[in-house]
């Protein structure tokens, strides 16, 4: 695990030259590193299942989205505070991509700011049954979604979602939990904004 605001590209360049065979990579936190590491580490690391990107502000779409095409295999993806610190690098544009994936099992976007609808909406349409069963659409705090994206994720994902937090998610209405169970009935986790 790399948790550290002084890492940067070349400190990457380093990890990926003597460290042959890494499938989880931490890198919360890791402030100084760019798109530059992000390709350097995935053609590095071919394998990698898991990747945290939590606070990685110089990240842009077009990173994201070589790391999808080159990781096939990437099962967890967080993504958590990437554009808080910033107007945001990230958008709609890195979820199309994850959308295409049929690995992911787990995506926290908590603080993505620039996602709407239209990107919850294509993770929830490219997602196979497979990856939506232990699917986590962690949405908290982001401003873009409504109760559509919500509607979105009932027709397309209702009976395999388990867990939804819209927490600070000021566009989704309240819901009872009797409300959300029936519209989500496999979903043991659901936050909502108070």
């Amino acid at each position: 695990m790399l948790k550290h605001s002084k890492v940067t590209d070349v400190c990457i360049s380093h990890l990926v030259n003597n460290c042959k065979h890494i499938v989880h990579l931490n890198l919360s936190g890791c402030e100084g590193i760019s798109d530059k590491s992000l390709q350097m580490i995935t053609e590095s690391y071919l394998h990698l299942e898991s990747r945290d990107i939590t606070r990685c502000v110089k990240i842009t779409d077009g990173g994201l989205q070589h790391v999808m095409v080159k990781c096939s295999g990437l099962k967890s993806l967080n993504l958590y505070a990437l554009s808080s610190f910033t107007n945001g690098n990230l958008s709609d544009e890195a979820l199309f991509s994850i959308a295409k994936s049929k690995s992911i099992r787990t995506l926290n976007l908590t603080w993505y700011v620039r996602v709407t609808d239209a990107g919850v909406i294509a993770i929830g349409q490219g997602c196979t049954l497979a990856l939506l069963l232990n699917f986590l659409a962690c949405l908290f705090g982001i401003v873009g979604v409504t109760e559509k994206c919500l509607e979105a994720l009932l027709k397309l994902c209702s009976n395999t979602l388990t867990k939804v937090d819209v927490n600070e998610c000021i566009g989704i209405k309240r819901r009872s939990r009797e409300e959300l169970l029936q519209l989500f009935p496999y979903v043991r986790c659901f936050k909502v904004h108070s």
